[in-house]
């Protein structure tokens, strides 16, 4: 996992101190929109954000947001596609 955060340039997972998510890493993608890798449990979601300003992030709930996958698996070549795709939005 470490490689993916690193070459994707997320974060480092930090616990959601808003308690809308539970453990989350993030990258930004431009202006205040960004890619949210949550851990829960056993289970890892991305998520499509946007946040008003990003020290916001880890601290309130997104202004905006979809998920894009609900089980995110980091050999699934189609998961690592669809975040490169929005990560190349900028």
């Amino acid at each position: 996992m470490e490689q993916l955060l690193d070459y994707y340039n997320f974060s480092e997972f930090q616990k959601d101190e808003s308690l809308f998510f539970d453990t989350i890493s993030f990258s930004w993608i431009k202006d205040n929109l960004y890619i949210i890798l949550e851990k829960k449990e056993d289970r890892c979601y991305v998520h499509f954000t946007s946040y008003d300003e990003k020290n916001h992030i880890g601290k309130q709930k997104p202004t905006g947001i979809n998920t894009l996958i609900d089980d995110f698996q980091i050999d699934d070549n189609d998961h690592r596609k669809t975040i490169q795709q929005y990560l190349d939005y900028n």
